[in-house]
């Protein structure tokens, strides 16, 4: 250790290492050097910056550069999202084509060049290109909270426009599938439609999660971020009674070979669902749009947004507005509250009918003025 009262007293040898200990505005702070004359200097450097007021802790106590590999596995490890089979598959492509680079090496440019690229080969939708770069946004945004960058890269990229194209199933669709399909395989597809479970939740959904003395689901730590409860619906609970998988699997849905398993939702698309869709030749649709149709049919029957947002689990509810058009009833009221009507001079009200007869003096020598032809349709009293 330097010598006590010395002019360095404030580097130390502790634990076979040498070290910098500075106090300033009463706080201490430790600097590590590699050997004493590093640490003497790294000690007068600080101290005159001190002095200055140009003391910057940040210069002397970077964090170590991070590849961008070595930041997704840390993030995928660490990762709760429902979600998690999509953001590995996004995390190999971006390993696989940047993973030896540094976060502070990729540049806006570099993004915009491989989105150019993506969207050149037209094998992949611009939706999909947006989804793989909303998750390497999400990932170098950590990186910027845990102050590995100081800006996120992706931040400067536009993503592709995306058309709002609501599917959902219409009831003659449903009639075809439930014909079609049999009958053990169907509840698996009215149970998504009455209750709106995204695909992972429903097939990985247990016993425990279920309670019929309230009626409802629970859902934790879903693709939210919060824990959600799902109202169920009578036919809801006559299809969940119905199923005798709670005597031999803590999965309301478990494996066709091991029970102790939950069922593989792919195998069960390529098996069951799927073929039902061509059979009944219904296009465009997929096991997701049966959550959309849950979405519309609670609209069109006038629940409200925002009930429907909670029943749903949306994060945000702009993802709800996406079915505001399919609510007729509740334009129809919105439209009804700027009505004249209200005002007691619509066509239907005594001061309507009588406008032709109770005319004020000053409207009738404005009705004789002549009207340029193109800015309304001409009247009897039009001039030409």
């Amino acid at each position: 250790m330097a010598r006590k009262g010395g002019k360095d007293r404030g580097i130390l040898f502790k634990e076979g290492k040498w070290w910098v200990r500075l106090f300033v505005n009463g706080r201490e702070k430790w600097y590590r050097a590699e050997n004493k004359t590093q640490a003497k200097v790294l000690y007068g450097r600080l101290k005159a910056e001190i002095r200055e007021g140009k003391y910057f802790p940040e210069k002397f106590n970077k964090p170590k550069d991070i590849t961008l590999q070595a930041w997704t596995n840390r993030y995928l490890e660490g990762s709760t999202n429902i979600g998690i089979g999509n953001e590995r598959r996004y995390g190999r492509f971006w390993t696989h084509l940047w993973g030896k680079r540094l976060l502070t090496q990729i540049t806006i440019e570099d993004c915009r060049q491989v989105q150019a690229r993506l969207k050149a080969k037209g094998k992949i939708k611009p939706s999909t290109i947006n989804r793989y770069f909303a998750f390497l946004r999400h990932v170098l945004m950590m990186a910027v909270d845990d102050e590995k960058l100081s800006r996120n890269p992706v931040s400067g990229v536009k993503f592709f426009p995306e058309a709002e194209r609501i599917r959902f199933f219409t009831d003659k669709e449903l009639i075809h599938l439930h014909n079609l399909m049999d009958s053990e395989n169907w509840k698996l597809v009215a149970l998504a439609v009455e209750t709106g479970l995204r695909q992972n939740e429903q097939f990985h959904l247990r016993w425990e999660q279920i309670s019929f003395e309230s009626t409802t689901l629970t859902i934790p730590l879903p693709k939210g971020g919060r824990t959600r409860h799902v109202p169920l619906t009578e036919e809801a609970i006559r299809i969940l009674r119905s199923l005798e998988s709670f005597l031999r699997s803590p999965w309301v849905f478990p494996g066709v070979r091991n029970p102790l398993s939950p069922m593989d939702s792919r195998a069960f698309l390529r098996r069951a669902f799927e073929p039902a869709l061509r059979q009944a030749g219904i296009a465009n649709a997929s096991w997701h749009t049966l959550r959309h149709t849950t979405a519309s049919r609670l609209v069109m029957a006038g629940v409200p947004l925002p009930t429907v947002k909670e029943i749903l689990g949306h994060r945000d509810i702009r993802t709800t507005l996406k079915y505001a058009h399919l609510a007729p009833s509740h334009i129809k009221e919105a439209i009804q509250q700027g009505s004249l009507s209200h005002l007691g001079i619509g066509t239907g009200s005594k001061t309507g009918s009588a406008l032709g007869e109770g005319r004020s003096e000053s409207s009738q020598v404005l009705d004789m003025l002549a009207r340029p032809e193109g800015v309304e349709p001409p009247t009897a009293r039009s001039v030409v």
